[in-house]
């Protein structure tokens, strides 16, 4: 099980939003790059426990030194800029030894997203880390969820859980604990009709797949919350998994017209991926560049304003 879970935190513990674009350019080492992962949050959680163990005497100089939220440089658009990155799958490119202990998530068609609670305010971000709109919700205040949101039923549905009225989920809390703590948030009052939880299941329970409108998202029990792509969550579209698990579906699915194998449509889809970054990085750029332009043009414009007033 996870370490005990962090005291009531603010949303100061929180790095701000860079999403981690890499390409995943080595799929074959999938396995051997999960294990790294596994390795290094273990020797995180032992470095951390060992941290604790002193602790006591620092409680005050830990508070004095506790930064605030937004950070000053970022108060003026402070809510413009999610405050952490969205976990991403890899596509399960083989099939682990282990897979009869993952988490299965049926996911619906839509929109992922990072919902924050804040000063009375809710705000959705996107992929990226921009703010899409926000909306008022009965949910508590410093609370982020990790959701798909559906706009045909405005519904955002929940896959995982960051951060619950202050209580964060974010750091050196497997998967196993943060999914149990979600999955006991079905009977809070406080989530709104508006916000659901998805089902999720584990082959070894010996139940059929959920049937998912898009695909199905894999969790390492042992997984933590980590910004950007992450081996320990994967992905698979529903007409790929009897020939990746062999396991049958209960219900009918359709294979594109030009489908030839699981993993050639993954290396394909990877490359399209991989581009439509690169066209983002540099829509991205084109519109920094625009505003610095801009904005040397307003100050231009106001020191000639300025001069020209005898």
């Amino acid at each position: 099980m996870a370490l005990a879970m962090s005291s009531i935190i603010d949303l100061s513990s929180l790095s701000l939003y860079k999403l981690k674009t890499n390409s995943i350019s080595s799929l074959k080492n999938q396995i051997e790059r999960r294990q790294e992962v596994l390795k290094k949050q273990k020797d995180k959680r032992e470095q951390l426990i060992s941290q604790i163990r002193f602790q006591d005497n620092d409680n005050e100089l830990i508070e004095e030194n506790k930064p605030q939220w937004p950070p000053r440089q970022h108060r003026k658009n402070a809510y413009s800029t999610c405050p952490i990155g969205m976990m991403l799958a890899e596509w399960l490119f083989s099939a682990p030894d282990d897979l009869s202990s993952w988490f299965i998530v049926s996911c619906p068609r839509g929109q992922r997203c990072i919902v924050v609670v804040q000063s009375h305010r809710t705000y959705v971000y996107s992929k990226y880390g921009n703010q899409m709109w926000t909306m008022f919700t009965n949910l508590p205040k410093q609370t982020i969820l990790y959701c798909i949101y559906d706009k045909r039923s405005s519904i955002y549905h929940i896959i995982d859980l960051i951060m619950w009225n202050g209580q964060d989920y974010s750091t050196d809390i497997e998967c196993q604990c943060r999914f149990f703590m979600l999955t006991s948030l079905n009977d809070d009052t406080r989530l709104d009709k508006q916000f659901q939880v998805l089902p999720r299941t584990k082959i070894e329970d010996k139940q059929d797949l959920i049937e998912a409108e898009d695909g199905y998202l894999f969790y390492h029990p042992l997984g933590c919350y980590q910004s950007g792509y992450s081996p320990l969550v994967c992905w698979l579209k529903p007409f790929m998994i009897e020939e990746m698990l062999g396991i049958k579906l209960s219900y009918s699915v359709d294979k594109p017209v030009d489908y030839t194998t699981a993993q050639a449509y993954m290396l394909e889809e990877q490359s399209n991926r991989k581009e439509q970054q690169q066209q983002y990085q540099q829509q991205q750029s084109s519109y920094v560049r625009k505003s610095h332009k801009k904005k040397k043009e307003e100050i231009q414009e106001g020191e000639e304003n300025f001069m020209s007033i005898d």
